[in-house]
C-alpha cells in the first residue's frame, strides 16, 4: 500500500521507517478509502545544501479525487513530517466533504416525502 522512493540520494532504512510510521495513522483511520500511497523524496541541490529536501506524497483513493501534497525543507525529516500531516488532513477533508454531501442529499430526500 505504501511505496517509498528516493531520487538523488540513497533511501536509508531509517528514512523509510520514519515515513511509513508517519503515514500509519492515516492508514489506520482511512485505510478502507485508500488504494495506494506513493512517496517520492529528493535532494534537489545535492551537497550544496539549502531548502532542497523535497517530499511528494500521492494518495490514490477509492471513488475520491487523488490527494497530492508536496513540501520542501532544509531537513528531510521535517519535509516528511509536514507532508504526511498535510496529506492526512487533505484525505480527511476529502472524505468529510463526500459524507456531508451524502447527508445533505438524505435530508433533502426526507424533507420531500
Amino acid at each position: 500500500m505504501i511505496d517509498v522512493q528516493a531520487r538523488n540520494f540513497s533511501l536509508t532504512d531509517a528514512i523509510d521507517t520514519h515515513t511509513r510510521e508517519k503515514l500509519e495513522h492515516m492508514i489506520q483511520n482511512f485505510g478502507d478509502r485508500i488504494l495506494k500511497i506513493t512517496v517520492h523524496m529528493s535532494d534537489v541541490n545535492g551537497p550544496k545544501g539549502g531548502i532542497d529536501k523535497h517530499c511528494h506524497i500521492h494518495v490514490d483513493m477509492k471513488k475520491l479525487p487523488t490527494v497530492v501534497i508536496e513540501d520542501s525543507q532544509e531537513n528531510l525529516y521535517t519535509a516528511i513530517d509536514n507532508a504526511c500531516h498535510r496529506a492526512e488532513r487533505a484525505v480527511r477533508k476529502s472524505i468529510e466533504k463526500v459524507q456531508t454531501k451524502a447527508r445533505n442529499v438524505d435530508k433533502t430526500a426526507i424533507s420531500e416525502m
